[in-house]
């Protein structure tokens, strides 16, 4: 459900704050107050096409911001798309037009157009003149059509749907089994070509060439490395070539001299610890050295055979890789791969077998649910025919076709239309080709107040749908609108009082001019201020006594209409 928009410098609205409520919000006005501009801007923050001309003269951007309440249907969708925090009851979407461009934000998170798009079908309706966009969609219809048929109705749409899917599946799978027996040898027996060549060489570990490396490395130099370890365990311990005294000799006569000191002052044993510590890890650096020099290799015979093995790593990661790694999972990939050609015979007819016996499923389900629409449609027809007969179209006649697909598809076997033929001797035709504006929205009205219960979408908005009607009829869509607005949160745009008279929140919208500009402005209005609203929409004159007393019989009765 809508709950705000704020609008700052579009088109002719400076700055605009409105409040809307549950039920019937009513947008009045007079013609060229500006209306349409508050729609539009709802259309813009929703996604709507929007031209940087849009900026208000003089502003150097245009932004929009819509407060929308959560419904299950919507939270899901917006966890799904990680844009709802935990513990949040609304979303805030917002647009900010600039003369370069335009970004929306959803919860302050920018959003793409298609994600946008998805989400305004889950918010709002809207219903113009030659608008219907919910009604014009085939597929539209089928699944408002399915969404009379009940909990058993709904089960067998979704079974035809799974079996519908799992169809596909095993056709793709058979598709791909499906190659002549010279193609297949020829595959299985390249992968047999690359997986020897894998086997052969043995991958256990995707760091081995990065641990051959530095072995190499080290071999390489291992001369100069253990010349160097050597010397530098003679500094430590001495040796045949170190006559001078080493320095685990210097240690032990500076602790010497240490110690005789000690016994004339006991403030030099931290030092004489210290240097304890320290012969014993130069004695351990010593000991570790000599090892070190020990354990290199230096017979070239060992570095040719790890270079060879780096070699053809090396080979394998520019055919397999370009790491280990990879080469490790094309192994894996190619033993699936053999298996699967081995065995391709075998398998392709086991999914075929599989393949017809859940096609014959999916024909038998897909008729029967052809069968149960057909009933539905029948009822549905009757419905929307007595609706339309309460808004002044008595002669009308409402169909609805079904055409036959080929092969079942996800929704089965039926392709349909929502037909209609408002004048007797008129051809039934598509809704979207009914050239009468206000037959249109009637017909919109009718299907929406049916389809109340079915319909998950929480906003409906109907502009101007009551253009060109009267009396009796105008009576009839002003019920229609209080009963529609029990389950829909209702926009309505309206220039007759009777269908403003049971608004549930009345805003009017005002045009003022200004030395040098041109102001929109929106108020709601309390019920005196409604009073001489609806006074002034049916005479022109909000004071006269003969408006007012009309005006209030339309509020009364308005009223009533209201508490049935």
């Amino acid at each position: 459900m809508l709950k705000s928009i704020t609008i700052r410098d579009f088109a002719l609205i400076e700055k605009a704050h409105v409040d809307w409520t549950a039920g019937l919000n009513v947008l009045t006005g007079e013609t060229g107050a500006g209306k349409s501009i508050l729609m539009d801007a709802l259309n813009a923050v929703l996604g709507g096409k929007v031209a940087p001309a849009i900026i208000r003269p003089g502003a150097d951007k245009a932004s929009i911001e819509a407060t929308f309440a959560l419904n299950p249907r919507v939270t899901s969708w917006l966890s799904r798309e990680e844009l709802l925090e935990e513990g949040e009851g609304e979303i805030v979407i917002a647009r900010e037009i600039s003369k370069s461009g335009s970004k929306t934000r959803v919860n302050g998170t920018l959003i793409s157009q298609n994600l946008l798009g998805e989400l305004r079908a889950l918010l709002i309706t809207v219903h113009a003149q030659h608008e219907a966009r919910t009604l014009m969609s085939s597929q539209s219809q089928l699944t408002m059509l399915d969404a009379l048929g009940g909990e058993a109705h709904s089960r067998l749409c979704d079974s035809v749907k799974n079996l519908y899917l799992r169809k596909k599946e095993l056709a793709d799978q058979i598709a791909a089994l499906s190659i002549s027996e010279e193609e297949r040898l020829r595959k299985l027996d390249f992968a047999h070509f690359q997986l020897k060549d894998l086997i052969e060489a043995n991958l256990q570990d995707a760091g081995e060439d990065e641990e051959l490396a530095n072995q190499i490395s080290v071999l390489d130099n291992a001369l100069d490395l253990k010349s160097q370890a050597v010397a530098a365990q003679e500094m430590l311990a001495g040796g045949d070539s170190h006559e001078s005294l080493c320095a685990i000799d210097l240690v032990q006569k500076a602790l010497s001299e240490v110690e005789k000191a000690m016994r004339v002052d006991h403030n030099l044993a931290p030092v004489h610890e210290c240097l304890l510590t320290g012969l014993a890890g130069i004695e351990e650096a010593s000991t570790d050295l000599r090892r070190y020099a020990a354990s290199l290799d230096t017979d070239p015979e060992t570095l040719v055979e790890l270079e060879n093995r780096a070699a053809q790593l090396a080979t394998i990661k520019r055919k397999y890789g370009p790491t280990l790694a990879q080469a490790m999972d094309k192994q894996v990939a190619l033993t699936a791969e053999v298996d699967t050609l081995e065995n391709a015979l075998v398998e392709s007819e086991k999914l075929v077998k599989e393949l017809d016996q859940l096609s014959a499923q999916l024909s038998e389900k897909s008729l029967d649910l052809s069968t149960r629409r057909k009933k539905l449609a029948k009822n549905l027809s009757a419905q929307v025919e007595k609706e339309l007969v309460d808004l002044g179209m008595e002669k009308c006649r409402f169909e609805i076709s079904f055409v036959a697909l080929e092969e079942a598809g996800p929704t089965g076997l039926d392709k349909i239309d929502f037909l209609i033929a408002p004048n007797p001797g008129q051809p039934p035709m598509p809704l979207g080709k009914i050239a009468s504006g206000g037959e249109l929205s009637r017909i919109m009205l009718a299907i929406k107040s049916i389809f109340a219960s079915a319909d998950e979408v929480a906003t409906v908005i109907f502009d101007e749908i009551d253009t060109g009607l009267s009396g009796r009829v105008l009576n009839a869509v002003r019920d229609k609108l209080a009963v529609l607005s029990r389950s829909y949160q209702i926009l309505c745009i309206t220039h007759q009082p009777i269908v403003a008279s049971v608004a549930d929140n009345y805003l009017e919208v005002s045009k003022e001019h200004k030395k040098d500009s041109t102001v929109v402005s929106v108020k709601s209005l309390d019920n005196e201020m409604r009073l001489r609203s609806l006074a002034a929409m049916a005479s022109g004159n909000a004071d006269g006594a003969a408006s007012l007393s009309f005006a209030q019989a339309l509020m009364d009765q308005a009223g009533s209409v209201k508490a049935l």
